[in-house]
């Protein structure tokens, strides 16, 4: 139940334990201390609170932080009531404090870590509704770790009060001083309108005073993807709304189809047309049915949108998808629609034209970030950028591959000037000891003049043809492109590459983290504003909900199967001793 009342709290807890036939006092919420409870020194029916209530308070709390699953009435909280009467007597209160007690402890540990990380880190920000009037910022850290594990990390779940540019700069500002990672950002993916570029300046300024941003901070305010999905559809629909509706009531007795999700409107869409391709209709429909300029206009429709569904679907459903997973995909839809933009049917090419230009804006401003990111996968390099060029470039074919290369190489410099190794360039041939012989000294008069000259400019000669030195991008942009694979680990290679290529693959960490999209791969098709999951922590504070949403992107996959798998108090009590040793 959610409450549009600030001050009010739902005591889950409690609820759960009244339902096991107990009475008890009402926590008081969220008290002066994180570490400590009230219940310590109460006691009832002379028994006092002892160990055992404690370890059932921070079980409860280590349950809520950690599997997305709360001690509700039902199930769950019977079987922990029939395992130990003692989870009839936890109030809400000491459940609460061990929640911020294991956000604490969890955060003091890595703070040091994110603070001494040696690459970038991007932030990704995102606008979730929570009730009526209310809305959450939630600010993600996006890195790639030392041992090449793709990071997301929840830094911090902020309550909107009133939706505006002022309240999230300020927010976000506050976290990367809390943090102390000013100095490690590179830039920031927003949804689109959520905050002007002039409040993102301010964000831009103080990560300016203590490092040089890449491209002169020209790329540090990022776009979503699934946020310009969702805006190219919504024009799309716009066109045919009515038509769409007729179909609600055609085919599923007026029941919509969801309005949140636009793959559910498109799968509608395919399958009315395949019923009336076989000629499924009844005749008694024949009123009802869609007349066939409406049916033009949704074939139309569908043509445009298969595009972006299946590049949804592929760069959104791919488990640790990295920004170079993008580009191809991306490239496909912007053939299409630029292809669309000629097409004979007026609707279509109206339509498409739209699309493609609000497309065409996200793509100018995304495309040397998802560039860099392409390169660095060894299954693409300037090598895609070559074959695009000649497949969808047309005359800006070269100017593209020239921009592209140009850009690694200053991005290369750069890396290279601030990240200095102690390798020295290879040329094209290395020699073994074996094969250097330490030349013999020439005894002064043994040679006449003649022969001195012929020497000299024999030296020169070789000086005029060696080859010359080349650096770690060029070697990796002269070396085979991999053969494409669907299951290639790209950061499993980059982890093994990594001793020969120590600059390149600081590029690789630093833009294969970058979040092309601020939404999961469970919201990528909504079209509708997102809420809270799960929408039970609604009605809790706002604190609380910053401390769980923060934990549970936070513990490792070894806590959470703890959590899971163990509801008996003696396996319990076992685990407990083993929540400090894993945070």
């Amino acid at each position: 139940m959610e409450a549009d009342n600030e001050n009010y709290q739902t005591n889950d807890v409690e609820r759960d334990s009244d339902a096991c036939g107990h009475e008890f006092d009402h926590g008081s919420g969220h008290g002066n201390t994180h570490g400590s409870s009230s219940d310590d020194k109460n006691s009832v029916n002379g028994y006092d609170y002892d160990s055992e209530q404690r370890n059932a308070s921070r079980y409860l709390a280590v349950l809520t932080c950690t599997t997305d699953v709360l001690p509700r009435r039902g199930l769950l909280m019977q079987t922990l009531c029939r395992s130990n009467p003692v989870f009839k007597r936890v109030r809400f209160a000491s459940v609460q404090d061990e929640c911020f007690k294991f956000y604490e402890d969890i955060k003091g540990n890595l703070k040091p870590l994110l603070r001494n990380l040696d690459g970038q880190i991007s932030l990704s920000v995102d606008i979730l509704s929570c009730r009526k009037f209310c809305e959450y910022m939630c600010l993600k850290a996006h890195f790639i770790d030392k041992d090449w594990n793709l990071m997301n990390l929840v830094l911090n779940f902020h309550r909107i009060s009133e939706v505006g540019d002022d309240c999230i700069v300020e927010a976000i500002l506050k976290v990367l001083k809390d943090w102390d990672i000013g100095n490690k950002i590179a830039n920031i993916t927003f949804l689109t309108g959520s905050v002007e570029n002039k409040e993102i300046d301010e964000i831009k300024d103080y990560v300016q005073e203590t490092k040089k941003l890449q491209f002169n901070g020209q790329r540090f305010r990022l776009y979503c993807c699934a946020d310009i999905f969702k805006r190219m559809v919504q024009d799309a629909f716009e066109v045919i709304q009515m038509t769409i509706h007729r179909f609600d009531f055609l085919m599923y007795f007026g029941k919509p189809s969801s309005g949140s999700r636009w793959d559910a409107v498109y799968d509608r869409l395919k399958m009315a047309l395949e019923r009336e391709a076989k000629e499924e209709f009844k005749e008694e429909y024949d009123r009802d049915k869609p007349s066939a300029d409406e049916w033009k206009k949704v074939e139309g429709i569908c043509k445009l949108l298969e595009c972006l569904y299946n590049a949804a679907k592929a760069v959104f459903e791919t488990k640790d998808s990295t920004a170079g997973i993008y580009f191809q995909n991306l490239q496909e839809v912007r053939a299409t629609l630029t292809k669309e933009t000629n097409s004979s049917d007026s609707l279509t090419r109206d339509v498409a034209t739209e699309m493609h230009k609000r497309f065409e804006k996200y793509w100018k401003k995304m495309f040397l970030v998802l560039a860099i990111a392409t390169v660095m996968d060894p299954r693409y390099k300037i090598t895609y950028f070559e074959f695009s060029s000649s497949k969808y470039g047309g005359k800006d074919g070269n100017t593209e591959v020239s921009t592209v290369l140009m850009a690694i190489r200053s991005l290369y410099d750069d890396y290279n000037t601030r990240f200095p190794t102690n390798e020295n360039p290879v040329s094209n041939r290395t020699y073994s000891n074996s094969e250097i012989e330490t030349p013999r000294p020439v005894k002064r008069g043994c040679l006449s003049s003649d022969a001195s000259k012929r020497l000299q400019d024999y030296q020169q000669f070789i000086e005029s043809t060696n080859q010359p030195l080349k650096s770690e991008l060029d070697l990796y942009l002269e070396e085979p492109v991999l053969p494409w694979t669907q299951d290639f680990n790209i950061l499993s290679w980059w982890r093994a590459a990594s001793p020969r290529y120590p600059i390149l693959s600081r590029i690789a960490r630093d833009y294969l983290s970058v979040p092309v999209s601020v939404v999961t791969s469970r919201d990528e098709f909504f079209t509708m504003e997102r809420g809270i999951s799960p929408r039970r922590y609604a009605s809790f504070k706002p604190d609380l909900i910053n401390a769980i949403m923060c934990t549970q992107s936070w513990v490792p996959n070894e806590l959470k199967s703890m959590a899971e798998s163990s509801l008996g108090f003696g396996e319990m009590l076992e685990d407990i001793k083993l929540v400090d040793e894993l945070i």
